[in-house]
């Protein structure tokens, strides 16, 4: 699932350290979220949408 997060990250002038930090994961997770390589779960979804002042729709690319 392609995504935004790293974007939308820098945008809110965030490390990925702190973004995890606000999500309750380890740094490693949002590398991974960011790289394509782990697909989160609808709570990490959401909760990483929250943090970045963002929608699903707007963080998340659903392709069909």
């Amino acid at each position: 699932m392609k995504n935004r997060i790293k974007e939308l990250r820098a945008k809110a002038n965030l490390t990925q350290e702190e973004l995890a930090r606000r999500v309750g994961v380890r740094r490693e997770t949002v590398l991974y979220l960011e790289q394509g390589k782990y697909n989160p779960s609808l709570r990490l979804a959401h909760d990483v949408a929250k943090a970045l002042h963002a929608s699903l729709d707007d963080v998340f690319l659903f392709e069909g």
